[in-house]
């Protein structure tokens, strides 16, 4: 086989990757070496691109090692150790039980997806450039990644580049080493956190909150961002309020941690227009929930005045946006937009149902208070 393939495709991704890196910039320095390693990846990658731009003839050959097809796939899979097989672009071509079990994934859900859309947005882009660059010939690697869900510490991906039997070129095989403790495989019910009973329990309390704070006050854009803040406290780590018609919401009330790693990340939230937030415009479009993963779609929450997506400098993992509705339904005055991150767990079914119903008591107050006018402004 020839290098790695070039073009407008390669191109396209090697701009969407140092975007990724771009916006990593907000992370807190603890964090730089990993990302400076991954830029120092691009660069080498695009001087490879370069060279090879300017003097297509004289890309070295690799030798094409063809591997025996037959005891490639049983091999893979009885390996004790969680191994990932992907592309040069994360996308999981193959993963065996225990990395299975670690992520908490089914095989079928992740094969075809990018394996760097299951990490906390700050590693997407170190884990992206590494793996292009071990695609490309450029020696094997290792890294720190997490996965949401394992609040244990980092996990280190060690890198390698395989030539596969299916003959598709080189591959990166990824294995995935538990930190030093002894850590135990993750499950989905692992992750879980309480029972539904509990769980049950504690969002009857938090509707309970939410209600009585609302009852207590006039209808007013006080006591509207003050729910937010409540369901903040029992649900997320972030929570953005908008109200106002479709056309012409506006961001009422933020809602973030104590204290935050990004001092000027709830400024960032404030000044945002909501109609530059896709998930808020397509819940208050629409008024059906939206209930997310972690997703690959960096564009979700918009982006800051600097062009840094606001997905990657908030490192969300979980996303939960409910419409504030009211006439049954049929008349949507805003959205309420709820994040988590680093080790948080997505948002269960139950967690959904109560924030729709915080929701709904929401807009009867905004209503009230009469939506779009001075007191809920």
């Amino acid at each position: 086989m020839n290098g790695p393939p070039e073009g407008e495709s390669g191109r396209q991704a090697l701009v969407a990757r140092a975007r990724e890196l771009r916006a990593a910039r907000d992370h807190p320095p603890a964090e730089y070496p990993v990302l400076l390693d991954a830029a120092l990846a691009e660069l080498d990658h695009a001087i490879e691109a370069l060279r090879r731009s300017e003097n297509p003839q004289g890309t070295p050959r690799r030798p094409g090692a063809k591997a025996a097809p037959h005891p490639f796939k049983a091999i893979f899979d009885q390996l004790p150790w969680p191994v990932v097989l992907t592309d040069r672009q994360t996308v999981v071509r193959r993963l065996n039980r225990a990395a299975a079990e670690l992520a908490g994934l089914h095989p079928g859900y992740a094969v075809g997806r990018p394996l760097a859309a299951l990490l906390r947005p700050a590693d997407r882009a170190a884990l992206r450039a590494h793996a292009a660059a071990v695609a490309a010939g450029e020696g094997g690697r290792s890294l720190p990644v997490r996965l949401p869900g394992l609040p244990d510490g980092p996990l280190y991906a060690t890198l390698t580049g395989i030539d596969t039997p299916e003959g598709r070129g080189r591959d990166v095989l990824l294995v995935l080493a538990p930190a030093p403790a002894p850590r135990t495989a993750a499950r989905t019910g692992d992750r879980a956190g309480p029972s539904s009973a509990v769980r049950q329990a504690e969002l009857t309390g938090l509707l309970d909150r939410t209600a009585r704070a609302l009852l207590e006050r006039e209808p007013s854009a006080a006591a509207l961002g003050a729910v937010a803040g409540l369901l903040r406290d029992g649900l997320a780590d972030w929570a953005l309020l908008d109200l106002g018609p479709p056309d012409a919401p506006v961001r009422l009330a933020v809602h973030g941690p104590p204290v935050p790693d990004d001092e000027g990340l709830e400024k960032a939230f404030l000044r945002q227009d909501p109609r530059a937030c896709p998930v808020a415009v397509e819940v208050m479009a629409s008024g059906e929930a939206v209930v997310e993963q972690p997703t690959d779609d960096l564009d979700r929450l918009g982006a800051d005045e600097s062009g840094a997506p606001l997905m990657v400098r908030a490192d969300v993992t979980a996303l939960l946006s409910v419409a504030l509705t009211a006439s049954g339904g049929t008349t949507v005055l805003g959205a309420l937009t709820l994040l988590r991150g680093g080790a948080g767990p997505p948002f269960s079914l139950l967690e959904a149902g109560a924030a729709e119903i915080a929701a709904g008591h929401m807009a009867v107050v905004a209503r009230r208070g009469g939506a779009g006018g001075p007191d809920v402004r």
